[in-house]
């Protein structure tokens, strides 16, 4: 069957599937594509994930920044209104986004990129239906997206409308005089730290500890800095009951390794977690099963288990939710349902940036993940306020870690907890994904005074320890 005639069906509205869809008309294929009710769901980066988010905390950092050393007052225009202000602010700017995203997908409706704005669910493994109409294809790619998890927590189901989630966050004026954040991801900790600088008293409930994917200093760091600027933090402690006191303020009762606290609160933000957007796609029909965890099985080929002609690519998955990921996953489901092809990519670096105050980026192995995959491995870090720019821009609490291959010199890790870190960590998870050593790495120019310098202080001091020696630096 030539490209031309192939029919590739991609649902789901988002980053996801608007890639997966261009891709597959790019590569000569007919192009069903999906956007239906639920299309906000995949469509989380651009509405209600990281770009609104992010044009929320330039206001809230800059005020705080400029209000920290004190050597000026710093007020906002309407104090009254501040938070009224920057959401204002955010809806302007994620409006042109929005905009820009739609004229893209218009841009592209023809007789072989058709558009269908309805749902679209199976109806056999060949065939979807879509407002009463049912359409065949010979390829599909599932980019849906995720929605908000609720966890089992007495008394939730009761209260939803009257819960916070990063949705209804990112659309509130009215600053709470306090805060209980539910979770310690990605949402539950950059908006804790902005709703405190804003002014709200914040608690946030963590079931486990911050960062619990990297080394545990970086989430003791993170910690510190988040006590330092008054947000309470409860560590491993599990929300088990919620209800609304007779003042009508929520507490969540959460009980810890020694008790169980109640955290009176006038907002409650569920903060804890999403899982894929699946429930209304009729899966079954197409011979397709979730896994215990909601999400889809899929190879590194994008094929769903148990599917030739099937795909998924972006949040649907279940793994990893950020949107550059969806991008790329896209891209290979696209490829392989068009060419019927089963490329792969071979995964090393898995960037993740969280954007707090200093940002933490990471990527690669931690030690404990390098060691258990059988490396004898060597460490070395590099403190924030020793590199210039990173001390000028207030910066005295970071720190980065970097994790080698005691035998190869192979950079297999990289953590940075420092301002930029989303930025850095790009230069660590280069040499990572393509398997270079840390002599590499220290071969690069490391302007001085750049926040980069971080970077190369690191690698450095890995080529010191496997007793290398490494270009001179700037060190003012």
């Amino acid at each position: 069957m030539s490209n031309h005639n192939k029919t590739i069906a991609v649902i789901g509205g988002g980053s996801a599937g608007f890639t997966a869809a261009r891709t597959a008309a790019r590569l000569g294929a007919r192009v069903l594509f999906f956007m239906g009710d639920d299309a906000d769901e995949a469509s989380l980066c651009v509405n209600f994930g990281c770009m609104p988010s992010k044009a929320m905390f330039v206001p809230i950092d800059t005020m705080h920044h400029a209000k920290r050393h004190g050597w000026l007052r710093v007020e906002p225009l309407r104090p009254e209104a501040y938070l009224s202000q920057i959401v204002a602010w955010k809806d302007r700017e994620i409006a042109r986004f929005r905009a820009f995203r739609q004229a893209a997908i218009t841009s592209k409706q023809a007789e072989d990129f058709l558009v269908v704005r309805s749902n679209a669910t199976f109806v056999s493994a060949n065939a979807i239906e879509a407002d009463g109409e049912t359409h065949a294809f010979d390829g599909a790619i599932i980019a849906t997206g995720s929605k908000v998890r609720y966890p089992p927590i007495e008394g939730l189901d009761d209260l939803r409308d009257d819960i916070w989630t990063s949705r209804e966050l990112l659309a509130n004026t009215t600053l709470p005089e306090s805060l209980t954040v539910i979770g310690a991801g990605f949402i539950g900790l950059e908006f804790a730290q902005r709703y405190a600088r804003l002014g709200s008293a914040v608690t946030v409930i963590a079931r486990s500890r911050f960062l619990s994917s990297a080394a545990a200093e970086f989430g003791e760091r993170l910690v510190k800095i988040y006590e330092r600027e008054g947000i309470r933090v409860l560590l491993q402690h599990t929300p088990q009951r919620i209800y609304r006191d007779p003042e009508g303020l929520f507490v969540v009762q959460a009980t810890g390794p020694r008790r169980t606290v109640p955290v009176v609160g006038e907002r409650v933000l569920l903060a804890a977690g999403r899982s894929p957007s699946v429930g209304s796609l009729n899966l079954e029909a197409a011979g397709i099963h979730t896994n215990a965890d909601g999400g889809l099985d899929v190879g590194e080929d994008m094929r769903i288990a148990g599917q030739d002609h099937i795909f998924a690519a972006g949040d649907v998955i279940g793994h990893r939710m950020v949107v550059h990921l969806a991008h790329i996953e896209a891209g290979i489901a696209a490829r392989n349902a068009v060419n019927d092809d089963s490329f792969a990519w071979e995964r090393r670096a898995n960037i993740n940036v969280l954007f707090t105050d200093p940002e933490f980026a990471f990527a690669g192995l931690s030690a404990d993940e390098a060691r258990r995959a059988g490396h004898k491995v060597v460490v070395a870090s590099r403190e924030s306020h020793l590199v210039g720019k990173l001390h000028l821009a207030g910066d005295d609490m970071g720190f980065g870690a970097f994790v080698a291959d005691a035998d190869t010199h192979v950079l297999l890790g990289a953590g940075l907890l420092c301002d930029s870190a989303g930025e850095l960590i790009h230069l660590p998870a280069y040499l990572i994904e393509h398997q270079e050593t840390a002599h590499a790495g220290s071969m690069a120019e490391y302007y001085h005074p750049t926040k980069t310098e971080i970077v190369g202080g690191i690698i450095d001091e890995l080529c010191a320890k496997f007793g290398e020696i490494a270009p001179r630096r700037a060190d003012e």
